[in-house]
């Protein structure tokens, strides 16, 4: 059965290889340990949608939270239990590609003609839905879901999320004098120009909370709102952006800053930093 039709091949190659590519930068940087973090992206209008009465043929999986703005949405998002040095060899292997239903309160593994051969769905033979065995998303998917509607509201040229484990950002955050955004901002604006001209919006920060609850995704939603990356407490990080690069290059630039910060420190001196008055110079306020 052929669900989808490819609207935009190189669109979708460049796609699979930039999250092949930052899924290996996770890995070599050592923030994505085990099968630690997760990607997704927004890919609806990627592909167009053709025969769409066929969606009633396949079995719909339940949302504990409506999402109304995601639905009819597409997604691209790493299952549960994937790899990310997995992820860098076999990409299209270790995805899940979905559908948000049109009440917006369940989604759909959806086959294509792309994904068909690797994602196979059993025969329709008629009476109960079409029952396919396809990965599991994330379980971090409200927070990834909560984020993208966000996104639709306010944010529409975002369409990319990354969480991983940012070794040097966890860290920080075992320190309880940057255990606030506020603080936390200062410190890594402080080190290192870059992070100031190309982070200017700098980090959110979020206590720690139980991971893969609805109560973490609604605190980082509003982090975001005013950040592009938020700092989970002794867990790691949400980076967004127009693509998954750019939501890289945010936590790459700010685990920077917190590199020099613990360099410094270990050679046994205190960070100088750069000063406000430099600061806002750099952020030209």
């Amino acid at each position: 059965m052929d669900l989808l039709t490819v609207k935009n091949i190189p669109m979708k190659t460049q796609i699979i290889e930039e999250i092949s590519q930052v899924a290996r930068y996770l890995w070599e940087k050592g923030w994505a340990e085990r099968n630690a973090g997760n990607i997704s992206l927004n890919v609806t209008g990627i592909l167009a949608e053709n025969h769409s009465d066929a969606f009633d043929l396949l079995a719909s999986e339940p949302l504990k939270v409506k999402y109304p703005l995601l639905k009819g949405n597409y997604f691209i998002i790493t299952p549960t239990g994937s790899r990310m040095r997995e992820l860098t060899r076999n990409t299209i292997e270790n995805l899940c590609y979905i559908r948000i239903n049109d009440e917006g309160d369940g989604y759909t593994h959806l086959p294509s003609a792309v994904f068909e051969s690797l994602f196979p769905v059993q025969s329709y033979t008629g009476g109960a839905k079409m029952e396919s065995v396809f990965p599991v998303p994330s379980s971090e998917l409200p927070a990834h879901l909560a984020i993208h509607e966000m996104f639709l509201r306010e944010q529409p040229e975002n369409k990319a999320v990354i969480h991983t484990h940012t070794t040097e950002l966890i860290a920080l955050t075992q320190i309880s004098s940057f255990q606030s955004s506020a603080s936390i901002n200062k410190l890594l604006w402080g080190m290192h120009p870059e992070t100031v001209m190309f982070v200017p919006k700098g980090s959110g920060f979020v206590p720690y909370t139980l991971p893969g609850t609805e109560a973490i995704a609604a605190a980082t939603v509003e982090e975001l709102k005013q950040h592009p990356m938020v700092i989970w407490e002794k867990h790691g990080v949400f980076a967004t952006g127009e693509s998954i690069t750019s939501a890289f290059d945010t936590i790459d630039l700010m685990a920077k800053s917190a590199r020099i910060y613990f360099m410094v420190r270990q050679s046994g001196y205190e960070p100088e930093g750069l000063t406000d008055e430099q600061i806002r110079e750099l952020r030209a306020e």
